[in-house]
């Protein structure tokens, strides 16, 4: 029997021993794991449903690539390391991401552990220094009767590690290793760069050295008029390597391609066709890569790239890249179901789930998952400015709800509060990332706004606040619907509104909710008078109340509140 060792590129490897195959940190929507060069997301192999195992080596997602693996069976083998990276969300951690992903197979490993599998297959997880950004990693090595391979990929050379492979040393048959090393702003590497990763080879010894990640998987040569995390390619790294290595040791192909290991020796190289079939094909039909990658929150072209409406990126640059694939989305509502039914909704990324998030979540608890996909299969036309979405995509959303005849009257009624929760906190969205660019936090303008709290102490009787615009006012019974978080007893409505730190969710007591209907155009004096009778309350009490709580307000934004009248 033979083992096959394919390096698809990047750091995506395929382990195959007689009937087994095992998955190393697999890219697979990309036809040619080239990442600068834009392309339509395409399938790496028509079928993956044999797939047996995976593994991660860590939890980045150019190693766990959630487009990538919605291809595959939801009970597929997932292994991983289980130690999230310390101070990060739950959420984040590799078991919670492949949870969400709707994979119910999970085996978490340790470093030192040794994972047996079928057809004498064994993997060693190797303890491996931390990435720069804290995050938990680990090096794999593959043993089988026929080969002694190495996936050292993202990692530093560290004691720890060469502790590990010290009763290794010699017997490696192929070691893979970073093109080069990423250069991190702050000030350190984050793998080892050729130097480092010939010297390490030095120590170790293996037959054959292989490189791969970092520049292998950048099109073109390095950019001088760019800020490049990686400098070097993989022509640097083959200078670098034959001053270092005897040639024969060095495998100098480009992936993707196949090593065929028979006893220890390497008896051939096959480069490969992207897109060929793994047979048998044993599966259902899955998704299309571009539906998983449009799904998970990529771009449409670079699927290795997350893209949101973040910070960096504003509304109309957002949905540009989407506009090439509208007539795709409307006619895939049956995948675009399926990942629905699959995933958590942590998962969805898609426009939708950012600018209707309550609609789609009231969506899928009720089971409505067709009506969901056809919601997601929709997409904002071009717009210029915020207000442009609630005549178009605001106004196709609402048509879409309407036209579905068999919702029950409380799912229906539950979704037209969602949907105008979405609508109204969509708005204060746009305004808050506008007030956000505009704020200043600096000494004389905290200066400033003291000084702006005592006017409006010295004139608060005299003065007439009046809510602004840019809030939204959400009764304890709706407020179910804004997020799953639980409200106190004491807590009559929640005010929403805009504010440079983002949206604010304000809990309103019965005498806040009472105190904010008041702010109608009468002075504070007449509010004063108002609510000191209608709560049997001394005059003064209620004029403190009444002035903490609006200045309060004023202080988080100074939009919820116009006290100019």
């Amino acid at each position: 029997m033979q083992t096959f060792i394919e390096h698809l590129g990047h750091t995506s490897f395929v382990i195959q021993r007689g009937p087994l195959r095992v998955l190393i940190d697999p890219v697979l929507v990309l036809r040619e794991l080239e990442f600068r060069q834009p392309a339509c997301p395409a399938w790496f192999f028509d079928d993956l449903s044999s797939v047996d195992a995976v593994f991660f080596s860590h939890a980045h997602d150019d190693h766990l690539h959630p487009p990538s693996l919605l291809g595959l069976r939801e009970d597929v083998a997932l292994y991983f390391l289980d130690r999230p990276k310390p101070g990060a969300a739950p959420e984040s951690s590799a078991r919670a991401t492949l949870t969400a992903l709707g994979f119910r197979n999970l085996h978490p490993f340790q470093e030192g552990d040794v994972v047996e599998l079928a057809q004498d297959l064994r993997i060693h997880i190797l303890p491996a220094q931390c990435s720069g950004e804290g995050e938990e990693q680990c090096a794999l090595l593959v043993e089988t009767p026929d080969v002694l391979a190495l996936d050292a990929v993202d990692v530093t050379d560290s004691p720890r590690t060469r502790e590990a492979l010290e009763a290794f040393r010699g017997r490696v048959d192929v070691a893979f290793v970073p093109t080069g090393a990423s250069v991190q702003w702050q000030g350190f590497w984050n793998q080892m760069d050729s130097v480092g990763a010939l010297a390490f080879c030095d120590w170790l010894k293996p037959a054959r050295i292989a490189t791969c990640g970092g520049t292998l998987s950048m099109a073109g040569r390095p950019r001088e008029d760019r800020l490049e995390r990686y400098p070097v390619d993989r022509a640097h790294w083959m200078a670098a390597a034959v001053t270092r290595a005897h040639d024969s040791a060095l495998l100098p192909w480009k992936p993707p391609y196949r090593l065929v290991y028979g006893e220890h020796v390497l008896e051939r190289c096959a480069l490969l066709q992207p897109g060929r079939r793994f047979e048998p094909a044993r599966g259902q039909r899955r998704p299309q890569a571009l539906l998983t990658t449009f799904f998970t929150g990529y771009h449409p072209s670079k699927p290795i790239q997350r893209w949101g409406w973040g910070d960096n990126n504003d509304l109309v640059r957002w949905l540009e890249p989407f506009e090439a694939i509208r007539e795709v989305l409307r006619a895939s509502t049956h995948d675009l179901r399926y990942l629905l039914e699959r995933c958590q909704l942590s998962v969805n990324k898609t426009p939708a789930a950012v600018l209707v998030p309550r609609t789609l979540r009231c969506l899928v608890e009720g089971k409505a998952f067709e009506l969901a996909a056809r919601v997601v299969s929709l997409l904002p036309s071009k717009v210029s400015e915020p207000a442009d979405m609630d005549a178009g995509y605001f106004a196709a959303v609402e048509a879409a709800l309407l036209s579905e005849p068999a919702l029950e009257a409380p799912l229906r009624e539950d979704l037209a509060a969602c949907l105008w929760m979405d609508r109204g906190l969509f708005h204060i969205q746009c305004m808050s990332r506008r007030m956000k660019e505009l704020a200043r936090r600096d000494e004389r303008t905290e200066a400033l706004r003291a000084t702006h709290v005592s006017v409006l102490r010295d004139s608060l009787l005299q003065r007439r606040p009046v809510l602004g615009p840019y809030h939204l006012r959400v009764t304890r019974d709706l407020a179910r619907l804004l997020d799953a978080r639980p409200l106190s007893p004491e807590t009559s409505e929640v005010l929403c509104y805009a504010s440079p730190a983002g949206i604010r969710h304000q809990p309103l007591s019965t005498l806040e909710a009472l105190l904010l209907d008041q702010c109608d155009g009468r002075t504070v004096a007449e509010m004063v008078g108002d609510v000191s009778a209608a709560l049997s309350l001394p005059h003064d009490d209620v004029r403190s109340a009444i002035f903490t709580f609006l200045s309060h307000l004023s202080h988080e934004s100074p939009l919820v509140l116009d006290w100019s009248h």
